[in-house]
């Protein structure tokens, strides 16, 4: 991974090279190769001879929608546009299918997905879902909505074909409140135009800043970020309990503080290190992102025999003991400062 990232720097540019090893080996000695990946592209993109900008706008010339087809009268259909796009979009078609599970399980009522139910909680007519032909919202043999068993996947697939062919997802109300999502990081001046270097799509890499000047335009709100000279955010103009320090955690941890973990931050869960419950305080020291799966290790309720514990130290490091006693560190992951 490290090899592949420092492609754009150019085979005879060996100081660009230089410099490069010398950011990325130390980080690569105490990390994973998912989260090296995503460092070392931001690295090269820094100290490349072409930047990310140009190489960015030459290959959103090759954005283009395509179709692949398999076996069994099933076909592949995808599309190649922007990073931050393409992520936001799937992450808002997974919030989609699993309120559409939540509503089914809530109700009792079968989860039936078709574009024209008219009221969340009644069973839609059979002219009500005739245009879906059957794409998971159906009756059974006494006119009731079948249960919805189908998978994650599954209905993610849903929603994507009943956009795509009909341009509604759903019409249950719980629906219309989610929105795709996507955390960026650029500068100050980049974003208003003062100059073109590189933002960040926070965890994957660099993106042209027209991508992240788009997103910064349509967001609902954002943040400003401080960073140190070693790009650790350090303060966010706004700071409160509640959602703005979750604002602040997930703009610092960025994904999963377990080692070597790297799901988004914003699908995490905000966790007190030293718990509430035995006096732990609600403060940015003591508070980090953990996903449902690593959140569940340090669960007080778990057997001592399986339970992992944790805690804070200066400039959000965690420390992590294993079960077995051994001891293993997580520090926030740094943003690379274009220059």
């Amino acid at each position: 991974m490290i090899v592949a990232a420092a492609a754009p720097l150019g085979i005879s540019d060996h100081d660009a090279h230089r410099r490069f090893e010398e950011q990325v080996l130390p980080y690569a000695a105490a990390e994973t190769a998912p989260r090296t990946e995503a460092y070392a592209k931001s690295v090269a993109a820094a100290i490349a001879p072409e930047s990310v900008t140009e190489r960015s706008r030459r290959a959103h010339d090759e954005r283009r929608a395509f179709v692949t087809d398999h076996e069994d009268g099933q076909s592949v259909f995808g599309v190649l546009l922007p990073s931050p796009l393409a992520h936001a979009a799937f992450e808002r078609f997974t919030a989609m299918a699993r309120r559409i599970r939540e509503i089914a399980a809530a109700t009792d009522c079968g989860g039936f997905d078709g574009p024209r139910a008219p009221q969340p909680g009644r069973a839609p007519t059979e002219e009500e879902l005739e245009p879906l032909t059957g794409f998971g919202s159906m009756l059974d043999d006494l006119g009731e909505p079948l249960s919805d068993d189908r998978t994650l996947d599954q209905i993610r697939a849903d929603i994507v074909t009943d956009l795509l062919l009909t341009g509604i997802a759903d019409t249950l109300s719980e629906l219309g409140d989610i929105r795709g999502s996507a955390q960026v990081t650029i500068a100050a001046t980049t974003l208003t135009g003062a100059d073109d270097r590189p933002a960040e799509y926070d965890g994957h890499g660099p993106i042209d800043p027209d991508v992240a000047r788009q997103l910064a335009a349509e967001a609902a709100d954002g943040d400003r970020l401080f960073l140190d000279p070693r790009g650790m955010l350090v303060q966010t103009d706004s700071y409160a309990p509640t959602e703005r320090m979750r604002r602040f955690l997930r703009a610092r941890d960025r994904h999963c503080r377990f080692p070597g973990c790297r799901i988004p931050a914003r699908n995490c869960q905000i966790d007190h290190n030293h718990d509430r419950a035995k006096g732990g305080k609600t403060e940015i020291c003591n508070l980090c992102c953990f996903c449902v799966g690593h959140h569940a290790l340090k669960h007080p309720d778990l057997n001592d025999h399986w339970r992992w514990t944790d805690r804070q130290g200066p400039g959000g490091v965690i420390t992590w003991i294993s079960p077995t006693g051994r001891v293993y560190t997580d520090a926030p992951p740094p943003r690379v400062q274009f220059a």
